[in-house]
């Protein structure tokens, strides 16, 4: 059986997400990846998935409503299953402050610049964390 990767795309901004759901999709990473307006609503799913071999990739803004990035990031330190979330922070900050901070995150896989395009999304599919999520998705094209 092989262990399941739910993507999800958090962000505030319709015109991001529609762009990043577009190259989600072109490079294989989700064909129909999870989209969430801010950090209540897919910390809520997360936590609410029963699925015991699931596992998270977040493409996450920090900057929005009700929960942002960092207030999603703080709470998941303390969820039971914070060793299976992999977080991509995509933003327009440019805040070298931001990018520090982080890296303090387990969780954080890296650090990308607003809006993603397919040659990031193919850069974070190799991440050694979560590589082997895609390699059974090699042969297809």
């Amino acid at each position: 059986m092989m262990m399941s990767l739910n993507v999800l795309i958090v962000d505030d901004d319709p015109i991001f997400v529609m762009m990043h759901k577009l190259k989600v999709k072109m490079s294989s990473i989700a064909d129909n990846p999870q989209i969430h307006h801010n950090g209540k609503s897919a910390l809520e799913s997360i936590v609410g998935n029963k699925e015991d071999d699931a596992s998270f990739l977040i493409f996450l803004d920090i900057n929005m409503p009700v929960m942002n990035g960092w207030d999603l990031l703080n709470a998941l330190q303390v969820s039971p299953i914070s060793d299976k979330v992999f977080v991509a922070l995509v933003t327009s900050s440019v805040d070298k402050m931001d990018k520090e901070r982080a890296s303090r995150y387990p969780q954080v896989i890296g650090f990308y610049e607003k809006a993603l395009n397919v040659e990031t999304c193919i850069e974070i599919k190799t991440n050694p964390a979560i590589a082997h999520f895609f390699v059974d998705n090699s042969t297809i094209n």
